[in-house]
């Protein structure tokens, strides 16, 4: 019998059982084939007696869960893109950076792209304009839906005609960069062969969103690369590029594609894009965006040269306003590294070098309590399941080269608060427990000597990081407990959950009275909004569990911190949700003090955007909103996106 909680089986079924036939697979089913498929990356020597049947107990008992793309392609015949997360590099070609995003987004990944004036700086600028025509075979079942953009093939141009594949589509992409690169031309892409709207994608899962998104992908493309001509691209103009690819990208029609950019707090243009979504939040809402910092801004800040100051006060501002932009430490990050980690993962708890990926698996601390020596075991585990995930298919070189080279893990934790009041601990003290400290510090050390023995086994480098603290948004929502290391968001709220219009799930919310509304942001998909008792309170005495609006942000950066210093080598995806009236200076102070500590945070204003995934409900009034929007509305603390609803991967 699987451990569910209130929310896990409905999130199971939506976001990771895959389809047998007539039917979804089970919770049983699929944790079979994910430990057999992580298995069979290494030689059977490389296992252990009975590590097949560990591995499926802690898995199937939600103990520890592999992420969320581990749970939906490890095992699966064919191509195994199990990596969750990818960072873009820049190439000697202009097409480079981009259709690597483009490559990533389509295998459902997410992708940060570093848009500092010195990347930029090396590209080619486009050096001629394209003149894009689209042309398509009458008979095709969507030609209504993108007539309006076909233009007739000029004679004497180069025609293509695209593959129905996410290869085709990225060659494509390709076409139109390198056109623009080597001086423009005609060019007639022919989207004939590509499936209809609707159609079931059998390798990947989902379904086709026809023609029409690659249509006004190419068009959009062509159209800011033809008002560059003769321009090194700037970040707002490499910003407009990455969103079109992202707005294409929607798997399954449920899922927007996951993104972050940052750039260097000293470049000359760095208020525009920290002021980007300012007066248009629409304008580049498939990406978060982050400040890239550094021992020397400090420096400067201290100093307070004007810069600085108006980078700080800027961001803190915007902050305060919208929850954007966040703040990057490249100088923590680079500590322990190699190669240049200015970049990372879209939700930040990874650093990253151009073209690297992260590969995650979460240990559940709420499932262990006070016991160490399981949440040892667990770890332990964990780390050779990803070490051999570090031997999947990996089809692009300069990604194989890093990922061998490097050989980068994150094991995360999450059910923290629940570890916390296990140990009769708020939330709010944990940096101040020994007995937390010196538990987490455990488990820390069984990760990295496995990390030390397994490599040896393996006979492959040591890897160069091993732990970090994920979102793991949907993955707690599987086991029903608080996500990665934050505090509850609230006793009682309204939860917002996306599924696609073609969902049968959402029969059964219409039948329970929810409301259903379409999503100002994907195509295609809709919102349910549920009313949410957070079953935290039912094991746990009620003075040890704090919601966010009952901490302080000092506490807030500060536990972060705990956990930057005691747990994470890599970094931690943490978001510190503020009433929308904080001032200012209270944030300023705060994240001056713990910033210099911190690897990436971000901040998070309540209902700073529309359907946001949560919304917090007055004590005493849940009730009444349950009985209007639909009983058995319970669930743990988990959200369905990341803070900014930008980062969504499975």
């Amino acid at each position: 019998m699987t451990n569910w909680g209130p929310l896990g089986e409905d999130v199971f079924n939506r976001t990771y059982a895959r389809r047998k036939g007539d039917r979804l697979e089970t919770w049983d089913e699929m944790v079979s084939r994910v430990v057999e498929g992580n298995l069979n990356f290494v030689d059977p020597q490389h296992t252990e007696a009975l590590e097949a049947s560990r591995l499926a107990e802690h898995i199937s008992s939600m103990k520890m869960i592999p992420a969320g793309r581990h749970l939906w392609v490890t095992g699966v015949p064919g191509r195994q893109f199990v990596m969750n997360c990818h960072r873009a590099g820049w190439g000697k070609d202009l097409a480079d950076a981009f259709c690597f995003t483009k490559d990533a987004l389509m295998q459902g990944g997410g992708v940060g792209n570093q848009l500092s004036n010195d990347y930029l700086d090396q590209l080619p600028a486009p050096a001629g304009r394209v003149e894009l025509s689209v042309v398509c075979s009458p008979s095709h079942q969507d030609h209504e839906s993108f007539a309006h953009h076909l233009v007739p093939s000029p004679p004497g141009g180069v025609v293509l005609r695209v593959l129905d594949s996410r290869e085709g589509w990225v060659e494509a992409l390709r076409h139109v960069y390198d056109m623009a690169q080597h001086g423009g031309g005609a060019l007639t892409i022919d989207v004939s062969d590509i499936r209809p709207y609707g159609s079931p994608i059998r390798g990947f899962g989902g379904t086709a969103s026809g023609p029409l998104g690659l249509i006004e992908l190419l068009v959009a493309t062509a159209d800011i690369l033809n008002t560059s001509v003769g321009k090194q691209l700037d970040t707002l103009t490499a910003m407009a590029l990455l969103h079109e690819i992202a707005k294409c990208v929607v798997a399954g029609n449920v899922r927007r594609s996951a993104r972050l950019v940052n750039k260097r707090w000293n470049d000359h243009d760095i208020l525009d894009f920290i002021t980007c979504k300012q007066d248009d939040p629409e304008a580049h809402w498939s990406a978060n965006v982050s400040v890239e910092v550094d021992d020397f801004f400090f420096e400067q800040l201290d100093k307070r040269a004007p810069l600085a100051e108006s980078v700080w006060q800027s961001t803190i501002y915007n902050m305060v306003k919208n929850g954007e932009p966040g703040f990057y430490n490249s100088a923590l990050a680079h500590k322990g590294e190699q190669g240049d980690v200015r970049g990372c993962n879209p939700c930040a708890e990874i650093t990253l070098e151009e073209w690297e990926s992260c590969n995650l698996g979460h240990i559940n601390l709420a499932a262990f309590g006070d016991d160490v020596e399981g949440a040892c075991e667990a770890a332990r585990l964990m780390t050779r399941f990803l070490m051999r995930a570090t031997e999947c298919d990996i089809t692009d070189p300069r990604q194989l080269e890093v990922t061998q080279r490097n050989r980068r893990i994150g094991v995360g934790v999450f059910g923290v608060q629940e570890w916390a009041a296990a140990h009769s601990v708020k939330w709010s003290e944990i940096a101040e427990s020994d007995k937390l400290r010196h538990f987490i510090q455990d488990v820390a050390q069984a990760v990295d000597d496995e990390a030390d023995s397994y490599s040896r086994e393996l006979r492959i480098p040591r890897p160069i990081k091993t732990r970090c603290v994920a979102p793991t948004g949907t993955i707690s929502k599987l086991a029903g407990v608080s996500e990665g290391i934050h505090p509850i968001y609230a006793r009682h709220y309204i939860q917002r959950i996306r599924y696609a219009k073609s969902d049968p799930n959402l029969a059964k919310h219409r039948e329970l009275g929810r409301h259903i509304e379409d999503c100002m942001y994907s195509a295609n998909t809709s919102v349910v909004s549920i009313p949410t008792r957070n079953t935290i309170l039912d094991h746990y005495e009620p003075d040890l569990i704090e919601s966010v609006d009952e901490i302080q942000l000092d506490a807030m950066f500060e536990v972060q911190a705990w956990f930057q210093k005691h747990w994470a080598d890599n970094a931690i995806s943490f978001t510190a949700n503020i009433d929308p009236d904080t001032d200012p200076i209270e944030l300023s102070r705060a994240l001056r003090k713990w910033l210099p500590h911190l690897k990436g945070t971000t901040v998070f204003p309540d209902l700073s955007r529309p359907q946001s995934p949560y919304e917090r409900i007055p004590d005493g009034v849940y009730e009444v909103i349950e009985g209007v929007m639909g009983a058995n509305a319970e669930t743990g603390q988990a959200f369905d996106d990341c803070a900014t609803g930008a980062c969504p991967v499975r």
